[in-house]
């Protein structure tokens, strides 16, 4: 027993010994602002088993200085974990937390500081009414490249295409914030669509009609923060669409056609559960989605990592696969077996001045009834969209108004219905590049 008491006694005089030295060491390069040495030191110290206050707050500090808040936060939570009430540590911590991005962190972290601290960092009291974003633009195709002709048969009765349109679009949304580990983001979108229907019988003239889509969205996304870097989200996205359009009945016998006026309206939904981690320089996101699409059901499952190489807002990769399934058949009637496809959205973002960022994306793969950003954005069209690509620029105009402008541009392939003297002959396809522009507002109280 007194050997083993002795042999301990020893061991903990040279590890006394050893941390000391680590304690000198690591204050020196503190002082000099080595920064990369004192990351190097201390990291090198902490893999030996070494670990106290002093240390991780000295190495997130050589992380924050280098402007690598993310690869901070874990030292500083760290620090936190041996003196809890530390100001020095609290208020690093909290900033790393906002120059990462993770307001909710941010938030949860102040709402337990004490009073005075609070005020010296400015981090206020919650509003009810965390802020508003909107957003609003058009979209345009180059209608004017494809020509239409007449059917290229006798008998042919007629032929109907809608061109791909036009369409304007308007969105306003109000982020709450209920509870300190809650924020609630209400939104309302209306979209607006008008296309010129063609149609060419045989032996008659080109008729044309404008038909439209009207479009009013509700959206709702409830966000808890779990802690440990854990976000889960509950989220409904229901579409009212009124659809006006023509259509045309065929004479078989004296080649006549007959055009009515129809009036459709459909009632969408999309709800969907998301799972969200921060970890260092990655956000990762889980999402699973069930929707009733036109007339059709989806199922879509999303996996995203978003990568910060240089720990902080200045640089990030965006990768979102998307695994979707619908089940319709071609009648548009819900049928037994689902259609899978896979999608890949891959976006960069990087900082180019000192108030202005570059986002460019593509998509691989293509889409139909399909959603993406949580949601919020629904493409609810039974025509195929693909080779789409885009480019965004983001503002931050001051500490809490963002402006952006963004670009989009795909192909969507629209169907020309071509009939014989009483049935269907031919359903061919015509396809269509969109130009998408849009402006964001969004502002933070």
């Amino acid at each position: 027993m007194l050997l083993f008491v002795l042999l301990t006694a020893a061991v903990s005089a040279q590890v006394d010994e050893k941390t000391k030295k680590i304690d000198s060491s690591t204050y020196n390069l503190y002082t000099l602002a080595k920064w990369s040495d004192l990351i190097d030191a201390g990291t090198a110290a902490l893999d030996e088993g070494i670990d106290f206050y002093f240390l991780r707050m000295r190495i997130g500090i050589a992380y924050y200085n280098r402007k690598n808040y993310m690869s901070a936060i874990g030292h500083f939570e760290q620090a936190l974990e041996y003196s809890p009430r530390e100001p020095v540590a609290l208020e690093y911590l909290y900033w790393s937390y906002v120059f990462s991005g993770r307001e909710k962190e941010a938030r949860v972290l102040a709402s337990g500081m004490p009073d005075e601290l609070r005020k010296t960092i400015g981090a206020g009291r919650d509003n009810f009414v965390g802020g508003f974003y909107t957003e609003g633009g058009i979209t345009f195709n180059d209608d004017s490249k494809n020509t239409r002709g007449n059917p290229g048969s006798d008998t042919t009765i007629y032929s109907g295409q809608k061109s791909g349109g036009k369409s304007a679009y308007f969105s306003f949304n109000l982020e709450l914030s209920p509870w300190k580990r809650m924020t609630v983001f209400l939104g309302y979108n209306y979209l607006d669509i008008t296309s010129d229907k063609y149609f060419g019988s045989t032996g008659n003239s080109q008729e044309s009609f404008k038909v439209s889509t009207k479009q009013n969205e509700y959206y709702l996304n409830t966000g808890i923060y779990a802690g440990a870097g854990f976000t889960v989200s509950g989220i409904i996205h229901y579409l009212n669409i009124n659809v006006g359009d023509v259509s045309a009945d065929a004479n078989a016998v004296n080649s006549n056609t007959v055009f009515k006026k129809t009036s459709t309206s459909l009632n969408n939904y999309v709800g969907m559960i998301s799972i969200g981690k921060s970890a260092g320089c990655f956000d990762l996101m889980l999402g699973s989605s069930y929707s009733n699409l036109n007339k059709a059901k989806q199922i879509q499952n999303n996996f995203t990592v978003v990568y910060y190489p240089l720990g902080n807002l200045d640089l990030y990769s965006v990768s979102d696969f998307v695994v979707h399934s619908e089940k319709q058949d071609a009648a548009g009637k819900s049928s037994s077996k689902f259609l899978t496809r896979g999608i890949v959205n891959q976006k960069i973002g990087f900082k180019v001045l000192d108030r202005l960022w570059l986002e460019a994306f593509y998509m691989f793969g293509n889409a139909v009834n399909y959603h993406e950003n949580n949601a919020f954005v629904v493409f609810n069209f039974s025509d195929i969209m693909s080779d789409r690509f885009g480019v965004n620029l983001i503002s931050p105009f001051s500490s809490n108004i963002m402006l952006s402008l963004r670009y989009q541009q795909y192909k969507q392939d629209v169907p020309e219905l071509v009939y014989g003297t009483q049935t269907l002959s031919a359903n061919n396809f015509k396809s269509y590049t969109f130009h998408k522009l849009i402006g964001t507002l969004k502002w933070t109280f």
